[in-house]
């Protein structure tokens, strides 16, 4: 076994280039193409499309990924809307206290308080979710 040499490690560091994916060594021909096309707005897919027609099968998520990484376009966020939650106060040495209520015109709920069937008042708001009737409440019939 050879010793150990610094300037032969030194010149292949200096000639070591990395390589690509093997997708990507695929598409790199096509690159020029594919610039033209995005200009043009074309479609991922119908850019995959029109290369798989002319020998150089590939998917539309290989293209968008070559367009990202190696054209350098930008990642557009999804579109999908966010999940509406409570607003949270915070206290005075900055933690959270909880959820704040919402108007009574958002949530539907009186703000007086809810009378029970058997003629009880109680202070607390409906929950949310389906309005099940509560068997044990109802007065029975007579017939």
């Amino acid at each position: 076994m050879s010793s150990f040499d610094p300037a032969t490690v030194r010149k292949a560091v200096e000639e070591f280039t990395p390589r690509r994916p093997q997708k990507f060594q695929d598409l790199l021909p096509a690159k020029d193409v594919i610039v033209e096309l995005r200009q043009k707005h074309a479609s991922y897919r119908s850019i995959a499309d029109l290369l798989t027609q002319h020998c150089l099968p590939t998917s539309k998520t290989a293209i968008a990924q070559f367009c990202h990484q190696v054209l350098g376009e930008n990642v557009r966020p999804r579109k999908r809307p966010g999940r509406k939650r409570p607003p949270f106060m915070a206290s005075s040495n900055g933690g959270e206290i909880g959820p704040v209520s919402p108007p009574v015109a958002e949530t539907g709920v009186s703000a007086e308080p809810v009378t029970n069937p058997d003629g009880s008042d109680t202070t607390t708001a409906r929950a949310r979710g389906p309005r099940i009737a509560h068997v044990r409440m109802l007065k029975p019939q007579t017939t």
